[in-house]
């Protein structure tokens, strides 16, 4: 198959990408900038796997553009970022890109590749990575969360839609919890600029980070692995779920909190 995956610079898109590869599928990884291309089709070069490699920065027109052009029988959209600190102190403007990678770019991304696959007639299918994030809020990462849980709806509400079509286009949706990949502690240190002197939570602010920089210490799974192979189950299965989660413990917990919390 030939797979598309954004912000597959490093983590769990990039390890995905690289499994699917070395699985025998022909694989599309993208970055968000030029230099992290060129570092990506280094090692994709040097593992000898068949794998193009070119920058797609979602939030830019022209980038997404390109995806026009390829054909796509797996999107794997994984693109995406995190904001820290308070609802009433980040600023709008990092709220706007907040969701503007994550969902709005991410949703373009969508309406551009499956609409051409319903058009021809594809067996093809939409991967829409999210995360638990969206289901269980996090204090002082609402921006983030928020912009998970529309991209869950979004996902939810299209492969509804498109079942009236009686396409054979699936839409999965991969929530995976927290993985230790230095994307949380990026967030985390956010903290420190936007919750300033000004901030009604500013004589808080250390305990507010040290409550969090202990949190994901403890949920963090270390090991992609689980998470991996749930998407790859995605991407090969006839029959895939409609929805993935992992780790095992956090996919548990989050079933409780959905259950009596929700």
């Amino acid at each position: 198959m030939k797979i598309l995956i954004t912000g597959a610079r490093g983590g769990i898109a990039f390890l995905t990408g690289i499994t699917l590869a070395s699985r025998g599928h022909f694989v599309y990884m993208t970055t968000h900038t030029s230099e992290e291309a060129i570092r990506l089709k280094e090692i994709t070069d040097a593992l000898n796997l068949k794998v193009i490699v070119f920058k797609l920065d979602v939030t830019l027109e022209e980038d997404r553009k390109q995806v026009d052009n390829l054909d796509i029988d797996v999107l794997i959209n994984h693109a995406g970022i995190g904001v820290g600190g308070s609802v009433l102190d980040v600023p709008i403007d990092k709220i706007k890109e907040n969701f503007d990678v994550n969902y709005f770019s991410s949703y373009d991304i969508v309406k551009r590749v499956g609409n051409r696959m319903i058009k021809n007639n594809k067996n093809g299918k939409i991967i829409i990575m999210s995360s638990t994030a969206g289901i269980i809020p996090i204090p002082f990462l609402g921006s983030y969360c928020s912009s998970k849980s529309a991209i869950s709806t979004m996902a939810t509400s299209l492969r509804r839609e498109i079942k009236m079509l009686k396409s054979k286009v699936k839409v999965i949706l991969i929530e995976p919890g927290a993985y230790k990949t230095g994307f949380n502690q990026i967030m985390i240190s956010d903290i420190d600029t936007n919750i300033d002197k000004e901030s009604v939570f500013f004589h808080n602010k250390e305990k507010i980070y040290a409550t969090l920089t202990k949190l994901f210490n403890v949920i963090e799974k270390r090991k992609l692995d689980s998470i991996v192979v749930k998407i790859i189950e995605a991407v090969e299965s006839d029959k895939p779920k409609s929805k993935y989660r992992a780790p095992l413990l956090q996919r548990i917990f989050t079933k409780i909190y959905l259950i009596f919390v929700k």
